[in-house]
């Protein structure tokens, strides 16, 4: 058992509390005059008696489904009004009954049923096991809302239905141009437990607002392991022997100008974590991914271990299976697939979809459990927006609520945990077109799975400043 880190505890929960002030614009980013204002000296009091807990290994993994996920199909109303109600709003995109299998759901208005499409049975067997749930009508909220506020631009939060502002919201809480995610945010409170602190918030996909913080940056590893700089040492360089190591000698030297300083500083930081990384996974063993045949869209079958978004989440395995070498315990891990603004050919792609993303967690789970890490790690979807229950002829357009699922262990399974919307067109959770006015917020999500990782209700509020606007507090686990 490696070892806790062990670092400074009032300096810990000092930068705690700055990280999060700053997170929730208590505080500039550049500068700390506002620092003895009241709010300030609240929080810096309230962190100097409560820290995060940090026992044990504990991971989240976002599952980011990119372009707005129509998830009207993925959970079906199939008790009798329910489905004509689901059927007449959705008209040709509706799920035939007949390839629709029923969940157990508790917490729902009596004689509600529902069920899933066939092609995600693999992730309908982890719900009904007990570890999944299923959260219904999830969105990007400041403070709740009714449909007349939202008619009254009242309490709306900004730039709906734009994909590169939502994907922002759904991943900072704020609109494109956010400098910091919640994610990463959670990672500035909780680095300080790693040995590593640069492996807390760990992309397998690129970029991502949503693990960028204060002080935490984000890692990113490509699906084969770190991202070298291949050409360090090469013995042929733009047909030169001798670049290679001359680029090697200048990253290693101390230099005066300040640019060349920090550039060096950065190249030489991640040389050494890709050098840490690597010989970490070294001694890890996860399950190969099955190749089990799987459809493309748009193209011939191919089998899941070639499939990317599996690929990304096997590469997130071995990092999480290497924590106790690398001294982790508190890490934030995201993964993305695409393809999901379906305008046009939905019916023809959202199956294949759907058994794309069953098949990769399933996967994931089923290999989590196999090296008894499934009650430390939790994975969640996400998505830019849910879509409208109206049809426009091949597809459906931009919406705002839409329903998510959270696997794991530790999760409060075989449950909806929260209200499922009326998908009937002009219900009061219509606001237009059958977009769905969201029952629950991306804040109050984010605010269950920061108490699982160990924040304590104050340091919940300084990564995620809405969340004192809802209650009762989502109880995901």
């Amino acid at each position: 058992m490696t070892k806790p880190y062990r670092a400074d505890a009032s300096r810990r929960s000092f930068l705690r509390a700055l990280s999060g002030l700053a997170a929730s614009a208590a505080i500039p980013q550049r500068g700390l005059p506002l620092v003895t204002s009241l709010a300030g000296l609240a929080a810096l009091a309230n962190q100097s008696s409560h820290a995060a807990t940090t026992t044990g290994y504990k991971a989240i993994v976002c599952l980011y489904m990119a372009g707005g996920s129509d998830t009207h199909n993925w959970v079906v109303p199939t008790d009798a009004s329910g489905y004509s109600e689901y059927a007449s709003a959705r008209g040709e995109l509706a799920w035939a009954a007949n390839r629709l299998q029923g969940i157990t759901v508790t917490g729902q208005a009596s004689g509600r049923s529902f069920g899933m499409p066939l092609e995600l049975a693999p992730l309908r067997e982890w719900y009904e096991a007990g570890q999944a749930a299923i959260v219904p009508n999830v969105g990007p909220l400041v403070r709740p809302i009714t449909k007349a506020e939202y008619a009254a631009g009242s309490g709306v939060p900004a730039k709906l239905f734009s994909h590169n502002d939502q994907a922002s919201t759904w991943q900072s809480l704020s609109p494109e141009g956010a400098r910091s995610g919640w994610g990463g945010r959670m990672g500035d409170i909780l680095m300080s437990a790693n040995a590593h602190p640069v492996f807390t918030a760990v992309s397998a996909s690129g970029n991502a607002v949503f693990l960028s913080g204060s002080s935490v940056s984000q890692y990113q590893v490509g699906v084969e392991g770190p991202v070298s700089a291949s050409a360090i040492g090469s013995s042929n360089l733009f047909s030169s022997t001798s670049a290679g190591s001359a680029l090697q000698r200048a990253y290693a030297a101390t230099a005066t100008d300040r640019l060349q300083m920090e550039y060096a500083r950065v190249m030489q930081r991640g040389l050494s974590a890709n050098a840490a990384l690597q010989g970490a996974l070294a001694g890890v063993n996860v399950p190969a991914i099955p190749s089990t045949p799987i459809a493309q869209v748009n193209a011939a079958g191919t089998t899941l271990d070639k499939l990317n978004l599996a690929r990304q989440l096997r590469m997130v395995l071995q990092i999480i299976a290497a924590n106790q070498v690398l001294g982790m315990r508190r890490q934030v891990f995201m993964v993305q697939m695409g393809g999901f603004d379906t305008h046009a050919n939905q019916m023809r792609d959202q199956p294949v979809q759907m058994a794309q993303v069953a098949q990769s967690i399933n996967y994931f789970m089923a290999a989590l459990n196999g090296l008894g890490l499934q009650n430390n790690v939790t994975l969640f979807t996400a998505s830019d927006f849910g879509r409208t229950l109206l049809s426009n002829g091949d597809g459906s357009d931009h919406g705002w609520g839409s329903h998510h699922f959270v696997a794991g262990g530790g999760v409060r399974g075989r449950s909806m945990h929260g209200a499922f919307p009326i998908t009937r067109q002009g219900s009061a959770d219509d606001i237009g077109s059958g977009r769905l006015l969201p029952s629950t917020s991306v804040s109050e999500l984010a605010g269950s799975l920061a108490g699982w990782m160990g924040l304590t209700a104050a340091e919940q509020q300084m990564v995620l400043p809405n969340l004192g606007n809802f209650s009762p507090k989502l109880a995901l686990f």
